[in-house]
């Protein structure tokens, strides 16, 4: 017997999906956390970006050079409503060098504002990010150059 989730954990799971997405390089999964029309903003210089096709490729490139490996931690998720919520998480990201960059490493502190919306998947009811503010929260760490092309 198949147990109920709550929309709670539904929440949860949407914000984790762009996490292992990106850490997998699985761009399905990725997708899967925002709707089509889902928007984020990052620090500058990327800015803002709107609908996924184009937050899919930002986000591509970001990660080109390095394996990722996300990690969210304290996280308050509120309820606005019976179809909409807000979600703030705490994530830390560890970058990882490729190629001719194996062996550097630095790490990212922040944290994720999400505005969330619930939607209807081939027939069962999911979560889809809206609105994603990427925040920094302390300097990056570890070796930078990882971060220039």
């Amino acid at each position: 017997m198949a147990s109920a989730v709550s929309d709670h954990e539904l929440v949860r799971n949407c914000i984790a999906r762009y996490c292992i997405g990106v850490d997998l390089n699985d761009w399905e999964i990725f997708s899967s956390a925002f709707l089509d029309s889902g928007k984020a903003t990052f620090p500058e210089p990327i800015g803002t970006v709107e609908r996924i096709i184009a937050l899919k490729a930002t986000v591509q490139g970001m990660v080109a050079n390095l394996q990722t490996q996300h990690a969210l931690s304290t996280q308050v998720i509120e309820f606005t409503g019976e179809r909409t919520a807000d979600a703030t998480t705490y994530a830390t990201a560890d970058l990882f060098g490729v190629g001719k960059n194996e062996g550097k490493h630095a790490t990212n502190r922040g944290i994720y504002q999400d505005k969330l919306v619930k939607v209807i998947i081939d027939g069962r009811e999911d979560w889809r990010i809206a609105e994603r503010k990427a925040i920094p929260q302390w300097p990056l760490s570890g070796d930078l150059s990882l971060l220039t092309p």
